[in-house]
């Protein structure tokens, strides 16, 4: 018994500290191993029997170069993207639990690059609209709920790995931006802080200030079905604003790691496009399921900030083994707490 309590004693501190909390990166080392060793004996093996001293289930990941984007302006052919590689085609948002008929066609694709210099994190996609689909972009109000009628774009952000305080950014293709933090998940009784849900000083407002996002339509027409379209975004996230309200406000240096997604959303959210499927443990499935939900920050891939080219494979964050394990503890808890 003092093995049981032991193991959950120990996945617990984890959860706690890693995956719905503040962690220091002390904790963080200092977990990795107790926790993978913890859900081990849980499941009554070995660590090395049970899978979990390695990298098992890492989510996708892009290493981003280290390079400055003088003019944010939506053209994606300038030289100095051209040196950026595409991330690979997006995929509907369960994954291999995709419904028949969800995935994207071809003609639909979806793909991102990603820079990064002391100050910016830059982030150039673009997006193929087949014909007979529509090119959707109405909403002209800055922090208007984009995805609820357009064709939408949206990054998300954790920098922390935290799941506590992330940001998101939305846009169309007029360039019309909706942003966000969200303190927790929604399933965690989060909250949206913006400027859509109050005003400048209030206690639920944020804002970005130094932001800069620029959209081109090179194909086709808005609104218009009969020809195929496409359209592209490009973004300088500021770290300044990205790492506000964060647990830990650490600016990224070379070798060092962000959370981060995209999705593209259309038809009012029937149709949910992602760069790192939304795959997490379930205890009632006893395997892997993908979930309909971009709030599930530990599902999120990983954009590793580089400072010359490397091969993706080079860097694994060292804390995903406790990660993973907390994160599977996390929702064994809250099925048991739900039946």
């Amino acid at each position: 018994m003092g093995r049981w309590l032991w193991a959950a004693a120990a996945s617990l501190s984890a959860l706690a500290l890693v995956q719905r909390s503040r962690p220091t990166s002390a904790a963080l080392s200092a977990l990795a191993a107790a926790t993978a060793a913890a859900v081990a004996l849980l499941l009554g093996r070995k660590p090395k029997q049970a899978g979990l001293g390695a990298f098992v289930r890492y989510p996708r990941q892009y290493v981003a170069r280290k390079a400055t984007v003088e003019k944010i302006d939506g053209d994606l052919e300038k030289a100095v993207w051209q040196e950026a590689e595409w991330s690979c085609a997006f995929v509907e948002i369960r994954g291999s639990d995709a419904p028949p008929g969800t995935e994207p066609s071809p003609w639909q694709e979806t793909k991102v690059k990603m820079l990064w210099d002391d100050e910016y994190l830059y982030i150039a996609a673009k997006m193929e609209v087949d014909a007979g689909n529509e090119l959707v972009a109405k909403f002209k109000e800055r922090n208007s709920p984009i995805f609820h009628t357009d064709s939408d774009f949206e990054v998300f952000v954790d920098p922390a790995g935290c799941c506590h305080g992330y940001k998101e950014l939305e846009m169309n293709a007029l360039n019309t931006v909706w942003n966000l933090m969200l303190d927790r998940p929604y399933m965690d009784g989060g909250s949206e802080y913006s400027g859509r849900v109050a005003k400048e000083g209030e206690p639920k407002h944020w804002e970005v200030l130094r932001q800069k996002t620029a959209v081109k339509v090179t194909k086709g027409q808005i609104g218009n079905p009969t020809r195929p379209a496409q359209w592209c975004c490009e973004v300088a996230l500021a770290h300044a604003d990205t790492l506000g309200h964060a647990p830990r406000s650490t600016q990224p240096f070379a070798g060092s790691c962000w959370r981060i997604n995209f999705s593209r959303v259309e038809k009012k959210g029937k149709v949910n496009w992602v760069w790192a499927p939304q795959v997490v443990w379930s205890p009632t499935d006893h395997r892997y399921v993908g979930q309909e939900n971009m709030h599930l920050p530990d599902a999120w891939g990983y954009v590793v900030f580089a400072d010359k080219p490397q091969d993706t494979k080079e860097f694994q964050d060292p804390a995903w083994p406790a990660r993973h394990a907390a994160a599977c503890v996390y929702y064994a808890c809250r099925a048991f707490k739900e039946a």
